[in-house]
């Protein structure tokens, strides 16, 4: 007889066939160096809250010939004008206390308060609004607070705004300095002179602070739209206006004179000027054309920072070219040690970066266009050349010479 018999329940079958819950398998961690088990069994594999010593420090040991003891001792502090005595446990080694100052009072920083006279405050620093009491109030609690204007506006007498403290405070040692200084140019670069406090400023700052802290989700969310708009709308001009600028037409003077003559945007190419030079090769002329038009557009982007202008007028400028000669500009560029992308992309070293890989280009087109003359060269002087219309002499089968002519047709 069981629970069941005495409380008249059936008998169920104990259900042994029911699987148990799979428990999901647990990462194992490995133990950090330098930490015993114990001690990492204890954290649960949680990191710690400090940063961990390392292993080398854990297993250094102090040397033999030092006694290190730790002493209650007595100190002062220079940060305290009471020279007040109190103790602290100290690290002596070989019996040998520390001496020196207290280590922490090198923290111990204080805020330099201009001071004036009467003669001073009659002289440059009268206001109606300000009497010389509350400005001498003012000027002893700035001394005695460090500045702190939000401790003062609770501590002054009279009902202040800390935006009315501070512009009084900083109002006056601004007179103060300019009036103490031999000359404007003694001062102009002392934070208070150079940049004076401005009240309007500073309650505009405070409203708009005051107007973000206090939007609703749903404020905040409708804001982020605008803005992603705003950036997306921002982007697609950008992109729409530098590839406008790419597409502009540059023509450029006819030819050139001598090889020596600059070119001038605003000018027009004949197009028999390109057909003195060998096929594959660009023409000076096309080829300063397209550097005028990279350049003319790399003048009127405003933005050269986290954007692909660069690699837009990188192609502008190697378009042209073929695969071929612009790994060797590339090599070239290597050969000088110049980056291929300069890593500050300001419009000053874009500027120059293209100069370069335009004048690279050039020199490369010469130098193409130097070997096939020199090649043209040689094969002349290779081969016999005939000049039409030149006599020439002939043999008949029976041994008479004959005179004749060579025509071209």
């Amino acid at each position: 007889m069981d629970a069941k018999d005495i409380l008249g329940l059936p008998k169920t079958a104990h259900p042994l066939s029911q699987e148990k819950k799979s428990r999901p398998p647990k990462e194992s961690q490995r133990k950090p160096d330098g930490i015993s088990r114990e001690v990492y069994a204890l954290i649960g594999g949680v990191p710690p809250l400090m940063p961990a010593v390392e292993t080398s420090q854990l297993k250094k040991r102090p040397p033999t010939d030092e006694k290190i003891t730790w002493q209650w001792l007595p100190f002062t502090s220079s940060a305290r004008k009471d020279n007040l005595q109190l103790y602290h446990w100290v690290r002596v080694v070989n019996g040998v206390p520390p001496t020196g100052d207290y280590s922490f009072a090198k923290y111990n920083k204080s805020v330099e308060v201009v001071k004036y006279t009467d003669e001073e405050y009659e002289k440059y620093l009268t206001d109606p609004i300000w009497t010389k009491e509350e400005t001498d109030q003012l000027f002893d609690m700035c001394q005695r607070f460090d500045l702190r204007f939000i401790v003062i506006a609770d501590r002054f007498p009279s009902s202040r705004t800390v935006e009315e403290l501070k512009d009084r405070y900083y109002s006056v040692s601004r007179a103060i300095l300019m009036a103490r200084a031999a000359s404007p140019a003694d001062v102009s670069g002392h934070p208070i002179v150079k940049e004076p406090y401005k009240v309007a400023q500073e309650r505009e700052r405070k409203r708009a602070l005051s107007m973000v802290l206090s939007q609703t989700k749903h404020q905040e969310r409708k804001d982020a739209e605008v803005l992603a708009e705003a950036k997306r709308i921002a982007e697609a001009r950008m992109v729409a206006r530098s590839a406008k600028e790419l597409e502009l037409p540059v023509t450029l003077n006819d030819g050139l004179e001598n090889n020596e003559r600059a070119l001038v945007p605003g000018e027009t190419v004949s197009p028999s000027s390109n057909s003195q030079f060998p096929s594959g090769t660009v023409a000076p002329s096309t080829l300063m054309a397209e550097n005028a038009s990279t350049l003319g557009s790399l003048k009127m982007l405003r933005v050269y920072l986290r954007t692909y202008a660069l690699d837009q007028m990188i192609q502008a400028a190697s378009s042209s070219a073929g695969l071929r000669t612009i790994k060797r500009v590339e090599q070239s560029l290597q050969e000088l040690g110049v980056n291929l992308k300069p890593r500050v992309p300001t419009k000053a070293v874009c500027s120059h970066h293209l100069e370069l890989r335009k004048e690279i280009l050039t020199l490369l087109n010469l130098q193409k266009q130097l070997q096939y003359k020199e090649a043209e060269g040689s094969s002349y002087r290779d081969s016999p050349y005939e000049t039409p219309g030149t006599p020439k002499v002939c043999f008949l089968p029976c041994g008479r010479p004959v005179l004749q002519t060579m025509r071209f047709f």
